[in-house]
């Protein structure tokens, strides 16, 4: 008996083959597309999130700048206060609220000079300069 190739010896294992090949191309196909489809919705989706982003920023802005200017009215409006004074009193107010909130973003970006990682960094890196040392002892005694 004569033991033969299944894929050589029947006329449909080629046929098998092509099936095959051609239902990887189409699916590696039809997953490029699909790829594609997604950055696209990705790519539109970011940039509505930065335009969305960019107007809050905006009228954040402007709500803020019309709270001083209402806070300016409101303290002219006093007896103690011109309007300089308001005017100053607010400007004042603003910049101990800037020296506060630099202050606080200074202590939180304390935490993010990942101290721990770079000494178990470091201290791996000692160790493996160890190891190498040792194992070039070993050799220069052999």
């Amino acid at each position: 008996m004569k033991e033969e190739d299944p894929f050589q010896g029947e006329a449909g294992g080629s046929d098998n083959i092509r099936d095959i090949t051609r239902l990887l191309k189409a699916m590696s196909a039809d997953m490029i597309r699909l790829v594609l489809v997604e950055a696209r919705l990705f790519g539109h989706t970011a940039l509505a999130m930065i335009g969305l982003t960019v107007v809050i920023a905006l009228l954040l802005v402007g709500s803020w700048l019309f709270i001083g200017a209402a806070l300016v009215m409101a303290l002219a409006s006093l007896q103690p206060f011109s309007l300089t004074g308001a005017l100053l009193t607010v400007a004042l107010a603003h910049l101990v609220l800037a020296a506060l909130a630099f202050w606080r973003l200074r202590y939180i970006t304390r935490g993010l000079t990942f101290r721990e990682s770079r000494a178990s960094v470091n201290s791996l890196l000692v160790h493996a300069r160890s190891l190498v040392e040792a194992a070039g002892q070993r050799t220069e005694d052999k």
